[in-house]
Parts: C-alpha cells; structure tokens; sequence
C-alpha cells in the first residue's frame, strides 16, 4: 500500500522549485540590471563616471606621425618620384572637451575638442630638426583653383610662381612641416585676394600640415552627441556637426550624419557594419566586421576599413554621391569640397585597397594590412574601444595645366 510522502520530502521539493523559480527569474532580470547599472555609470551626465573620463580622457594617447621624403625632386618629371617613409615621429596627446553645454529637452550635450600634442623624442625615429621634402602643397593648390580660370589668369599666375620662386617640391624641417608652420610669399599675397579667389580658405601667416591644429579648439568644429538618456539612442552618438544636421558638401546618403562621434560607442554589438562620423574626412563611414578575439582576457570585435570604405563606386555604388569632383581612383577621397578647394584627397597609408595605377606612379610604397589598416577593436557587449589604429593618408592631386608653367 502507497502512503503520501512525508511532509519533510514534500516541503524540500517546494522548497527547490521556489528556488528554481527565483534563480530563472533572476537570471532573466539581471541582463535589465546590468544594463540600467551600466547606463547610470556611462551616461553623459555631470555626474557619471563616464563623463569624468570622456571630458579629460586618462588613458594615454599617441599621435605617430610618418611623413614620405622625396629624394629625387630635383630629377622630375624625367623620373619617377622615390619616396622614403620616415618616421614615427611620436606626439604624446593630451585630449579634453572645453564649452560643453547640456540641452536637456532633447538630452544631448555639445562641446568642442581640444588637443595639445609634445613631441616624445625618445620613442621617435627621428627629430624635428630633420629635413624633408615634399611636393610644393601651396603652390600645388594655387595651381589646382586656378584649373577653370581663363588663358589671362593663369598666365598671370604663372608669373607670379616663377616671379616668387615657388618651386615644385620644398625642404623644411619636420617642425616647420608639421605644428610650426613656415613663412611663404604666397601666403602673403593669398591674404589679400577675395574669397573667391582663395575658396573662402581663412587667411594664415605660415603653412605648415599640422599648422594651428595645437591647442585649438576649432580642429573638429562643433559637436553635439546624445547622452544616451533618451530612448533609442546611446552616450556619444553624433546628432549635428558645426550645427549641421546633414552635410553640405555631399548629397543623397553621402550627406548624413550618423554613427559614433568616436569616443563612445552603442552596446551589445554584433557582426553588423559600425558607422563612425569622421570629422577630417567631412563624412561617416562603414567599419565592416572583420573578426573577433581577446586582448589582455577581454573579448573584442574587430571593425575595420575594407576596399568599399575608398572605393570610386565603380565596386560601391552607394559611394558614388562622395565623389565630388575627381574622383578617377579607387581607394582615394575626395575632400576638396570641405578644404576649402584644396587638392586634398584622403586614403589608407601606402594606398591600402587603392587601385594598383596610383603606386604605378611612384616608388616606395609597400602597402600592408598589418600596418596601414584603419581599425577599431570593441568589447561587443559594453561598446568599449579595447584597441585602435586611425591610420590615414594625406595627398594632394596635381595634373598637368598647359597654361601654367
């Protein structure tokens, strides 16, 4: 004959369902936990752990600076232009956000980056009194703006190269090159021809290609990103640029701003593309998924610059509304439109993913994923940066102008 279990046996059972019970539903409540935890911490808010950090970043930054030495210029065009990397030249960067302003009623917050950079001569591979040559930037682009002008203008500008022994190439020293800037006669009569004429650039004493971007404020413009408070969006994500709400440089898609300001990122990413808004390039881009791994026992996804990141639209055709101007190679950026008309194109180092003539017309250059791929490696669930590598090329177009000696 069965009897009932006795009471002790009956009361562990409950017992060890009700805990069953409770461990599921704290296992299903503790992703809302994490996540409510995780925002209060890095919400841009005056008092979160993550503003402090974001408005004067501690981590230790670096600037590698690697700049092309043309040792033939003097043999051009008869030959091919040799160029010699030479560099790192290191900058230790000290980064804060200055004018930071909250707008509650559509919570977001904007701010203006300012960067101080000083030279770590110990972990250089060089010094700035060292001398390099490169192309002729300030008579390239007088040549460049100059493309549309009548026979009688470009003759004149012709004279007044020659008149002011303006040169193909110039050798300055990498300070001069780089923050210093160096004095040029051009300048001076740049400051003061119309607007039209200089494509609204503003009027300077010096060139130099980092020239008055040391301890500036206006560098990356104006910002304004969400605090991540409201719904949908998340701490960091770019909303205006320069209170533009799209660009104007570009048209269709090209013209959006959207993604990561850079800093901070969305959580819980996945094998999705990640968009970035890169304000020396006036633009968003596409960061593909690339891979994953660990570094140091914290898991990251891989995010990286492809071939369509450049691309002419002749593989891409969402690209082809970028393409202001010349736009003839894949793998190169036309940011022109947002340099004032300079002859300013963009690309990976050594023309990473470009199309193979642009090396055709050099020597030097060895490209290669391991050093010259931009990237940024990210802690998937917390959208933390774990590693990265904003790797980027600066070159200036030239072509022959039959009217300009």
């Amino acid at each position: 004959m069965r009897g009932r279990a006795p009471l002790y046996r009956r009361t562990a059972v409950a017992v060890i369902a009700l805990l069953a019970c409770a461990a599921l539903v704290t296992a299903l409540m503790w992703n809302s936990v994490f996540e409510l935890a995780f925002l209060s911490q890095v919400t841009l808010t005056p008092t979160s752990r993550g503003y402090k950090e974001w408005v004067a970043p501690s981590l230790p930054l670096f600037f590698n600076v690697y700049v092309f030495n043309w040792t033939n210029a003097d043999r051009f065009p008869e030959e091919l232009p040799n160029l010699e990397e030479l560099g790192p030249y290191r900058f230790r960067e000290h980064r804060r956000h200055i004018n930071v302003s909250f707008n509650n009623q559509n919570h977001s917050v904007s701010y203006r980056t300012q960067r101080s950079w000083y030279f770590d001569e110990e972990f250089s591979n060089g010094t700035m009194k060292d001398n390099i040559t490169i192309i002729n930037v300030i008579a390239a682009s007088a040549v460049y703006r100059s493309r549309h002008w009548g026979f009688i203008q470009q003759k004149g500008l012709s004279m007044g190269l020659a008149m002011l022994g303006q040169g193909f190439s110039v050798t300055r020293t990498a300070e001069e090159l780089f923050f210093e800037g160096y004095e040029d006669p051009f300048l001076d009569i740049a400051r003061i021809l119309p607007s039209t004429t200089t494509g609204g650039a503003p009027p300077v004493d010096r060139f130099g290609l980092f020239y008055e971007r040391n301890n500036s404020m206006d560098t990356e413009g104006l910002v304004e990103v969400a605090t991540g408070e409201a719904s949908g969006t998340y701490p960091g994500q770019i909303l205006r640029w320069n209170n533009y709400e799209s660009l104007p440089f570009y048209e269709g898609a090209c013209s959006q701003i959207t993604g990561s300001a850079g800093e901070m990122m969305a959580h819980n990413l996945t094998e999705e593309p990640f968009t970035l808004f890169v304000p020396d390039l006036c633009r968003t881009v596409h960061l593909e998924y690339n891979s994953s791994g660990s570094l140091d026992g914290v898991l990251y996804n891989k995010y990286t610059m492809t071939e369509a990141s450049f691309d002419n639209s002749s593989r891409s055709p969402d690209n082809a509304c970028f393409c202001s101007g010349e736009c003839s190679w894949s793998g190169t950026m036309n940011v022109s439109a947002c340099r004032y008309g300079s002859p300013a194109f963009m690309s990976l180092p050594h023309f990473l993913y470009g199309d193979p003539e642009l090396r055709s017309y050099v020597t030097g250059l060895s490209p290669d994923p391991e050093l010259h791929s931009f990237y940024f490696a990210i802690e998937p669930r917390l959208g933390v940066p774990v590693d990265v590598a904003g790797r980027f090329q600066f070159n200036i177009f030239i072509e022959p102008t039959p009217n300009i000696a």
